[in-house]
């Protein structure tokens, strides 16, 4: 038995489009009955939280998880969200399992959902790994001289510059980074107090945007938590692929499984303004003009591969 859940989001005004292009997504496959929707306001209007509301999300507006200096916040509300990440137990009680997605994701498979609701249920932490055959890198190098190089990867720069001994830094260094954009955990499970305690000492020196990633390595790699790694299409960042006789983004290799999770991270422009597209290549390599956004795309560009011919 999976058990109750929730799906929960969060962001500040200038990400509430973003979440209401969530929300709608989970409603076009499942009633809010079948699927309760949690808010965390880290920024959002009056008039933001009434539209949401009416939509049928719970919107909570919690208080800072964790004391951060003024000089180090700098008005930067919408870290809110980040930092509450690793709370969400607290702030929406009463579920099995909670489910996080990022504002700058939608739900394009409800068996996304399910996978991370299954990888919960066996009491791990249910999360996809960035790593394997859609990196084009598995780990960036400074070469210093000869054969003798420097290590470069997101967990070891964060845990570095959040002060951990040398030994931590060594054993994260070539891990690869969970993606905190969406991810499960059951309300009850023990990674909770783990990612809180590393989260307080992580954010001593280290930077907010990123803290939670790296207190969830903490636990996991170094604790050692247990860990359910879910396949990309569950919360994949690209390389894009389009099916256009289906009209939906696919992986970009074979089998070209239809994308669970669309997650537009690094997409700054497009997540800003609705209007902006990108290149895409469909199953034969011919480029499209699209929107990664939800509801989804107007094909807008001439297949240049038949010009070219």
């Amino acid at each position: 038995m999976l058990g109750s859940f929730i799906v929960v989001t969060g962001g500040d005004s200038r990400y509430c489009p973003l979440i209401h292009e969530l929300i709608t997504s989970l409603r076009a496959l499942k009633p809010a009955a079948e699927c309760p929707i949690g808010v965390v306001d880290a920024g959002l209007t009056p008039e933001q939280i009434t539209g949401l509301k009416a939509q049928g999300a719970a919107v909570v507006t919690p208080p800072w998880p964790v004391s951060i200096p003024a000089h180090r916040l700098r008005n930067r509300i919408h870290l809110k969200a980040n930092l509450a990440k690793l709370h969400l137990p607290t702030y929406f009680p009463g579920y099995d399992t909670v489910i996080w997605i990022d504002a700058d994701a939608w739900v394009q498979d409800w068996e996304a959902v399910e996978m991370l609701r299954r990888g919960a249920a066996l009491n791990r932490f249910a999360i996809v790994a960035q790593f394997g055959r859609f990196s084009e890198t598995e780990l960036r190098l400074d070469w210093l001289f000869g054969r003798f190089a420097r290590v470069r990867s997101i967990l070891y720069k964060n845990s570095s510059r959040a002060g951990l001994d040398t030994a931590e830094c060594r054993a994260l260094a070539t891990r690869p980074t969970l993606n905190a954009g969406a991810y499960a955990l059951k309300a009850d499970a023990p990674h909770w107090e783990a990612f809180q305690r590393w989260q307080k000492r992580v954010l001593r020196k280290g930077r907010l945007f990123t803290s939670d990633q790296l207190a969830m390595a903490g636990a996991i790699y170094l604790d050692g938590l247990p860990v359910e790694l879910l396949p990309e299409w569950c919360n994949y960042i690209g390389p894009w692929r389009f099916n256009p006789d289906r009209r939906e983004l696919v992986e970009y290799f074979l089998p070209n499984r239809r994308l669970g999770i669309v997650h537009m991270a690094g997409e700054d422009a497009m997540r800003a303004d609705p209007a902006v597209l990108r290149p895409v290549l469909d199953m034969q390599d011919r480029p499209h003009q699209l929107s990664l956004r939800y509801p989804a795309w107007e094909v807008s560009a001439v297949e240049q591969v038949a010009e070219a011919v």
